[in-house]
């Protein structure tokens, strides 16, 4: 399922490969102009298609804004006071650790 969602929509190509639902072409025997409940529960389909592929596309591109905004803050060093408070504090607990015993 997951390999058809993320194929490219071709309309184009799907309509000149379709046969016609109007049944204009006398030399092609179109069963889809007979049921027009069928037809319009393929575009329905075809429609559906669209959406999960643009909800897709919409999550693939957040994803990629996240990963990029965590690289960012990841990457950056830490200013002076930052790193003087965690010494500090990780000096307190050393401190606190070490009178324990």
């Amino acid at each position: 399922m997951r390999r058809l969602m993320a194929r490219p929509i071709r309309l184009e190509q799907q309509a000149r490969t379709r046969p016609p639902l109007s049944g204009r072409h006398p030399d092609l025997s179109d069963d889809l102009s007979d049921d027009p409940d069928e037809a319009e529960e393929i575009d329905r389909l075809e429609t559906q298609l669209q959406v999960v592929k643009a909800v897709l596309r919409a999550q693939r591109q957040e994803v990629e804004s996240l990963r990029a905004q965590r690289q960012i803050l990841t990457e950056s060093a830490p200013s002076d006071d930052v790193r003087a408070t965690r010494e500090r504090w990780a000096a307190l607990v050393d401190s606190l650790l070490i009178r324990a015993k």
